[in-house]
């Protein structure tokens, strides 16, 4: 996403509509597609931190949401611009996306398990690289999945219960 983004601000494709326009609308529709399909697994991952049942299948939901749009954001790469097909399945797919991750961020908030900016920042990510994608928006929403995805694998995305660290006494 921020490879994308940072391409979008370069090289702006708001005016391209649904058509794929050059070198730079080509690398920014093929960042959106990566990064769709990457960050998939963080959504159950991110669910098993959660609080209920609903918020894995909203998680899988979510993921499921990712996953689709990437997959049919391909036939854009492949023809130069969007599909019929597309415009039919981008609504479902973000609508997907975005309330699974809005259900998963109520439900992570709830258990206090992640920070509340690890919560907070998950709906935030879809207005960032959706409506906000044409602006460089997807540089942020890039940011945070760097940062929750290198959190997770460092296992440090658990919400700690004191204030501080306190320093080693000898």
């Amino acid at each position: 996403l921020v490879a994308g983004g940072v391409t979008e601000i370069v090289h702006s494709q708001r005016s391209a509509d649904s058509q794929v326009v050059g070198v730079a609308g080509y690398l920014t529709l093929s960042f959106f597609i990566v990064a769709l399909i990457s960050i998939a697994p963080s959504f159950i991952a991110l669910a098993r931190r959660a609080r209920s049942r609903v918020a894995a299948w909203a998680a899988l939901a979510a993921a499921a949401g990712t996953t689709i749009l990437g997959l049919t954001s391909i036939t854009s790469i492949v023809n130069g611009h969007d599909l019929a097909l597309f415009n039919v399945l981008a609504p479902l797919t973000n609508a997907a996306w975005l309330l699974g991750s809005v259900v998963l961020a109520v439900s992570l908030k709830r258990a206090g398990k992640v920070p509340t900016a690890v919560a907070i920042g998950l709906p935030l990510t879809w207005v960032a690289t959706i409506p906000l994608g044409t602006f460089g928006g997807s540089v942020i929403a890039g940011a945070y999945y760097l940062t929750i995805g290198y959190l997770m694998a460092s296992d440090a995305i658990a919400r700690a219960d004191y204030a501080a660290t306190q320093p080693r006494t000898a």
